[in-house]
């Protein structure tokens, strides 16, 4: 009876630990979605010229809303350019930037949301 609880407890630590693996992953694979999401969005925002005709009012918005998910992206952006630069990355910095990319995701739809609601006519 000991012998078989004991082959359970190891069974159960196992299923869970290839549970954890995948999860890890696809977490990997959302952070780093949600950081090339948030580049590229950035890099919409700064193509924006004065010739899109965008109202100052709007433009204000903008700017505002994306220093916002620039500020809730923050950790994720510093993780980044620590992992790219090869440096070393304390548990407790990966475990900061992990809980942060809900709300770096979050901020991107913001931005997202209101770059679709303002009008831009590129003149060009």
């Amino acid at each position: 009876m000991r012998t078989r609880n004991l082959l359970l407890l190891l069974l159960g630590s196992y299923t869970l630990s290839a549970c954890t693996v995948m999860s890890y992953q696809s977490r990997v694979d959302y952070g780093t979605s949600v950081f090339k999401r948030q580049n590229a969005l950035s890099t919409e925002i700064m193509m924006i010229d004065d010739e899109m005709l965008l109202s100052k009012e709007d433009m204000d918005e903008l700017l505002e809303v994306e220093m916002e998910m620039q500020q809730a992206c923050r950790l994720l952006n510093e993780y980044a350019l620590k992992e790219m630069d090869h440096e070393p990355i304390s548990l407790l910095f990966k475990k900061q930037a992990n809980d942060s990319v809900d709300d770096c995701a979050e901020s991107i739809s913001d931005v997202e949301s209101l770059l679709e609601d303002v009008e831009i006519d590129d003149a060009r």
